[in-house]
């Protein structure tokens, strides 16, 4: 009985997990959106990922660096994200940056401004 319920819930958080797009609120409060997750740089400008799923964040300077996969910031604040779709990117305790599918340095290029 605890297996089949356990495979329930595996089922329903899947299900749950593909969900697309982000929103957040640029320097006015209006929320703007993108396909992949939303950032807001230095000035309150908000750039999405490009990439379903995608990841989008800031380094140390406020710049907004977006990635195919999840981005994560290293011990000196670079951005790096996962080389797969929707691929987890997190910090381990020496401060490097591990991404599942390998890591590649966070593009501005794989940005776009978000949209209202």
């Amino acid at each position: 009985m605890k297996h089949i319920f356990f495979i329930l819930l595996v089922l329903l958080y899947s299900q749950t997990q593909t969900a697309y797009g982000d929103c957040a609120a640029d320097l006015y409060g209006e929320m703007v959106c993108g396909m992949g997750k939303c950032e807001r740089d230095q000035y309150g400008t908000v750039f999405c990922s490009r990439f379903n799923n995608g990841g989008a964040l800031r380094d140390g300077y406020g710049t907004v660096f977006c990635g195919i996969g999840d981005c994560a910031r290293d011990q000196y604040s670079k951005v790096y994200c996962s080389k797969v779709v929707g691929g987890g990117a997190a910090r381990d305790r020496y401060g490097e940056v591990k991404c599942a599918g390998g890591c590649e340095p966070g593009r501005i290029e794989n940005c776009i401004l978000g949209e209202e």
